[in-house]
């Protein structure tokens, strides 16, 4: 069985394109120091472009500042490395190609969705601090608010299995699909023996899953074996023999989208673990929600984007999918959603700023799942910030990690938070993946991005902000607080933290930017 598994990891995808890429990477590195060893001339050169990257990183007012000092740590204390291996992965022309592709596919698709400046309005009447956040998301994403519409929340994968199966037998016309993590599996298989009965009946089925996220999950060209079925299927941004930076940038999306009619959005991939049918790291907690109305125009423009970049021989036309069903339909009595995305490449930290909005437009409280809390200065002072103007503000972590180096980074933000005031707990049970904010029964998020650096400023992301939607929001509220019960409390967890350990969060949070 040792055995067996053994040569299963030594010949699988992910190794052997592992392998390459330090290979490649090995080569680059050797022939510079070669060169700087053997030439004087090469060495005067390499000094001369470390300080000049250092010097050019101070002054980058695009770059987060979080980023640069691990950056210029390490140009200064590997002169001749460091300055390689930030122009092969740090520097702004990394991903240029990929950069220009997305850019491109975002200008075509501008002006497609229609300002709602009566529903910016019509926030603005229910709260300014929410107004202000939607006229926001609208200018940089070019996607307006919707009324809210039909919502519902799933406090786990178990409950969301079910009704996603329901809706995807209702399909009549098309069915999207977007994906991070795909895995054959119960979840998976009940899915797709419903998605190949509706392409053989003449529904338009397109699925799309990221390279990286599927590396240990799916056989080598599966998408071919999804087109067999009669599945239209892409893969996002595939991983290549080659050094190329865009690997960095993934798809982290998780977006079904039923007929234009019925949207699903959350953290919940569509792998067993997601509906607790394989245990890897206990219980798993997530997330989901379900949206009907107009604000599904909104996904389809967010699948659209991402399926046209990667798919233009099969390229759809958004006027033909992004038209709302009713457009005399505005009804905000019961709220409203404002869908919105980010990309690595617009210029915009959208998904934090959003973020730090909501944080600031709290008056008394926020309450936070995430499977991750590494970000940078701003989001953290926001934070601390809010509690000590007396905002009640509660954090929930995964006790069990699903990455080791990930879990003590985040523990390390366990003292300054709790300094403020903030109270941090980890989920008992297991690993929360849900990514969700709820804040002073008004307002609330849900979506794919998580409070870590990845997320923020290198994925592809989506999620939908929810203003005055009081009976989701309220399902949202009470579901934090029943998690809470089977919370430990940080200062348990770090209270007897060896000194080892110590030193290990300290330098690993100080290079997170750069993982």
């Amino acid at each position: 069985m040792f055995l067996r598994k053994l040569f299963r990891f030594f010949s699988s995808r992910i190794f052997i394109i592992g392998v390459v890429l330090l290979v490649q990477l090995a080569l680059i590195l050797s022939t510079v120091i070669f060169l700087n060893d053997h030439y004087v001339w090469c060495s005067a050169v390499y000094t001369a472009l470390s300080v000049l990257l250092v010097v050019l990183l101070i002054n980058n007012q695009e770059q987060n500042p979080s980023t640069k000092l691990p950056w210029i740590i390490v140009i200064m204390l590997l002169p001749i490395v460091g300055a390689a291996i930030y122009i092969l992965f740090g520097s702004r022309y990394a991903s240029r190609h990929l950069r220009r592709q997305v850019m491109q596919e975002v200008e075509s698709s501008r002006g497609v969705l229609p300002e709602h400046k009566e529903v910016v309005d019509g926030v603005f009447a229910f709260d300014p601090a929410a107004g202000s956040q939607c006229r926001y998301l609208q200018n940089v994403t070019q996607i307006p608010p919707y009324a809210a519409g039909e919502c519902q929340y799933f406090t786990c994968g178990e409950d969301l299995h079910p009704v996603l199966l329901a809706e995807l037998r209702k399909a009549e016309k098309y069915i999207f699909i977007e994906t991070f993590i795909l895995e054959q599996g119960v979840f998976w298989g009940s899915i797709l023996e419903i998605l190949q009965a509706k392409a053989a009946a003449g529904v338009d089925v397109r699925v799309m899953f990221d390279d990286v996220g599927c590396l240990q999950t799916l056989p080598p060209r599966y998408d071919q074996q999804l087109e067999k079925l009669g599945i239209k299927c892409t893969v996002f941004n595939p991983v290549k023999m080659s050094l190329d930076t865009g690997i960095n940038n993934r798809d982290h999306r998780k977006i079904t989208i039923i007929d234009g009619k019925t949207a699903f959005v959350g953290g919940i991939n569509l792998a067993d673990e997601y509906i607790n049918q394989k245990e890897r790291f206990g219980y798993w907690k997530d997330s989901a929600l379900l949206l009907r109305g107009d604000s599904v125009t909104a996904f389809n423009f967010i699948f659209l984007q991402n399926w046209n970049l990667y798919a233009p021989a099969r390229r759809l036309d958004y006027a033909a999918y992004c038209k709302p069903q009713d457009e005399g339909s505005h009804d905000y009595s019961a709220g409203c959603i404002q869908p919105f995305h980010d990309n690595p490449f617009d210029g915009e930290h959208i998904g934090e700023s959003a973020f730090i909005n909501m944080i600031n437009a709290a008056n008394h409280y926020i309450y936070i799942n995430t499977p991750y809390f590494i970000v940078d200065n701003e989001l953290l002072l926001a934070l601390q910030l809010a509690a000590k103007r007396g905002v009640d503000v509660r954090i929930c972590t995964p006790h069990v990690p699903d990455k080791w180096y990930v879990h003590i980074m985040t523990q390390a933000y366990y003292h300054p938070l709790q300094a403020a005031g903030c109270r941090v707990m980890e989920f008992g049970p297991g690993f929360n993946h849900t990514k969700s904010i709820v804040a002073d029964d008004k307002y609330a998020f849900v979506g794919t991005i998580n409070c870590d650096y990845r997320s923020l400023y290198h994925h592809f992301e989506c999620g939908a902000l929810l203003y005055g939607v009081s009976d989701v929001i309220a399902v949202m509220k009470e579901d934090f607080l029943r998690t809470e019960e089977k919370c430990i409390p940080a200062e348990q967890v770090t209270r007897l933290t060896p000194m080892h350990l110590r030193v290990i969060r300290s330098l690993l949070r100080l290079f997170a930017p750069l993982m």
